[in-house]
């Protein structure tokens, strides 16, 4: 017989005969006959008498009104009207006891804490782990191995201890490192190279070699970026390899903790959308891993989508942001590049403006290149690096438009902060700046609104974590 659909009958029984259900407690906070509740409810029962029978099974336990069989208890009633169904609570296995009770007491008040204990009572522990890793695997992808075998590492690895022959090469990096671009971390040995042009010094005494712009003095410093940071003189934070990527996970110890975190953070993640009224969709492209992050220092101000393309080599980067401008229903695209000042970085703009106006047909839209410019170069002295390789298919092409200069600069020789001030200027040239500032405002005023919100619902929800 289904225990939720058992008949019942209508009777008058001695309180003392009824038990309270232990498995009650799965569910529900405990009774406490102190509880001011407690107390009205058995003035109540004193004056105009017990309103609702309580429900027990057949051998005497209850399956509904235990607020109210402990306020008949503190009123000294002896003798109380039941509803007996014709189950018994010995005949019936835990788990669905506990159902019984949790539908005979849909109708009660619940903290969020009895809410979801009641919720847990239909949940599949194997479903839930398979839905929850579901979520996960969204946006993480991975592989098993199996039956791998180990290696057997041959030789070994030396690095010789940094002479006193290169006293002035350590000194100018760290230089550079600690002072010069400590507020560009994590930095590239690329960047850290350019900068060191600006110090005239000898990379190797007694050979007196002058540093500068060429690929032995790049190898030498990049060996010995790596061999200071080996001893512990530059800590490793300092540097990252962006063209590397790698995936880490964050668990949690158990179910508990994370929702503890997720209570301590809730509504942390808000970003009102700033750019919600302007009539351009902007997006900003970067050749370059290695200037990704400083860039991010200027784009994520202003919420404008910022991508690493690498050369954007392929056609899936360009229809994904020609997809994110269809979707935002601005009126006008606007690229901002930023590549190197060489054959393949001017080329850059100009495969984007002919991929989205040839390939997806788009005509409303700008490309605009905020770094390497002649002008950046003519107005900061850059150092050339080299000259356009001869056999870059695109050589005949960059020399002619340059009136026969094969002078290329690579995006680090600029100075972080020069390359982040024309992105700037360049991002709030094509912005409505005045309708910026008011959605900017806005947040603000929002702020509060979502401070109280936290609070509110934190000490709500502050049980769950118990």
């Amino acid at each position: 017989m289904n225990a939720m659909k058992a008949p019942s009958r209508v009777a008058r029984k001695r309180l003392s005969s009824i038990k309270p259900s232990p498995e009650n407690l799965q569910l529900y906070r405990p009774v406490e006959r102190s509880d001011p509740e407690i107390v009205n409810l058995a003035q109540s029962i004193k004056k105009h008498g017990l309103q609702e029978p309580l429900i027990v099974t057949a051998d005497g336990y209850v399956v509904s009104g235990h607020r109210r069989y402990v306020a008949l208890q503190v009123a000294g009633q002896v003798v109380v009207p039941c509803r007996v169904l014709s189950v018994k609570r010995s005949d019936m296995p835990t788990d669905e006891y506990v159902a019984l009770l949790r539908e005979h007491n849909r109708q009660r008040t619940k903290s969020v804490v009895e809410q979801i204990r009641e919720e847990l009572i239909d949940i599949n522990p194997a479903e839930a782990h398979k839905a929850l890793r579901a979520l996960r695997d969204k946006s993480v992808y991975g592989y098993e191995i199996s039956g791998a075998e180990t290696l057997l590492i041959e030789g070994s690895k030396v690095r010789h201890e940094i002479s006193g022959q290169k006293a002035d090469h350590v000194k100018y990096v760290k230089q550079v490192v600690f002072n010069d671009r400590k507020s560009y971390w994590p930095l590239s040995v690329r960047a850290v190279h350019y900068a060191l042009l600006n110090y005239k010094f000898l990379r190797n005494i007694p050979r007196a070699l002058p540093y500068k712009n060429d690929d032995e003095s790049y190898q030498a410093t990049s060996d010995l970026i790596t061999r200071l940071r080996l001893n512990g003189e530059i800590p490793w934070s300092a540097f990252t390899d962006g063209t590397r990527p790698i995936t880490t996970y964050n668990p949690f110890s158990d179910a508990r903790e994370f929702v503890r975190h997720e209570v301590q953070n809730l509504f942390s993640g808000y970003w009102r959308d700033l750019l919600q009224t302007q009539p351009n969709h902007v997006e900003v492209l970067c050749e370059k891993n290695t200037i990704y992050h400083m860039v991010l220092k200027v784009t994520k101000r202003f919420q404008i989508p910022t991508s690493s393309g690498r050369g954007f080599n392929s056609i899936d980067p360009w229809n994904e942001l020609h997809d994110r401008y269809l979707a935002s229903g601005k009126e006008r695209l606007i690229v901002i590049v930023l590549s190197d000042f060489d054959p393949e970085g001017e080329m850059i703009p100009q495969v984007g403006g002919r991929t989205l106006r040839d390939d997806f047909g788009a005509d409303d839209f700008d490309i605009i290149k905020a770094g390497v410019t002649r002008q950046q170069i003519e107005d900061n002295d850059l150092p050339e690096q080299n000259f356009a390789k001869e056999t870059s298919s695109l050589h005949g092409w960059f020399v002619e438009r340059n009136d026969g200069d094969e002078s290329v600069y690579e995006l680090e020789a600029l100075d972080p902060q020069v390359m982040l001030d024309d992105l700037k200027t360049t991002i709030t040239s094509v912005l409505d700046m005045d309708l910026f500032n008011a959605e900017a405002s806005r947040e603000q005023e929002e702020a509060a609104y979502l401070e109280a919100a936290r609070k509110t619902a934190s000490e709500a929800l502050k049980g769950i974590a118990e």
